[in-house]
């Protein structure tokens, strides 16, 4: 259990910094060339997390049930032993003896399958854009409304 712990901490810290730092990035350049100070909008910052969090999930989700002609590769996250969304969320939600498969890398996918991780990832997804979008909407600067606005190209992507 307390393997378990750190594993999911090591794992949002990864899924909260690197995709998060590249919003960051594109979102500070929007906002400076929109003409808005950046000192003005530091409570953009934990948005922008939230964002990155959603749009790696998002991530983690297609490399394993995305259409590998749709998303233009066959993903290998299982089989790289990636530190995925999916498989902290199937060591939440499975009991010891499916906690063994994980290690099996060819049954992995059934394992998912049988956690209903694709029903479990699609009310991640809408929960995460009501909130994103409401937090979006609530935000006094209408530059910064209209730089994240972007929230809508990625939500159900298919790649």
């Amino acid at each position: 259990m307390e393997f378990e712990m750190r594993f999911r901490e090591l794992e949002m810290s990864l899924v909260l910094y690197c995709p998060a730092m590249d919003l960051d990035c594109y979102v500070a350049c929007a906002l400076l060339m929109s003409g808005e100070e950046l000192d003005k909008h530091i409570d953009v910052k934990n948005l922008l997390i939230d964002m990155g969090i959603y749009f790696q999930v998002q991530v983690d989700y297609l490399d394993c049930f995305g259409d590998p002609e749709t998303i233009g590769k066959i993903g290998t996250d299982i089989e790289d032993f990636k530190c995925s969304w999916l498989v902290v969320k199937a060591l939440e939600l499975s009991n010891e003896e499916q906690k063994k498969t994980l290690s099996k890398v060819a049954k992995v996918k059934a394992l998912y399958k049988e956690l209903d991780l694709q029903g479990v990832f699609a009310e991640y997804e809408r929960q995460s854009y009501e909130k994103l979008t409401s937090s979006i909407e609530a935000h006094p600067s209408k530059a910064v409304q209209e730089v994240l606005k972007s929230l809508g190209k990625i939500y159900k992507r298919q790649k």
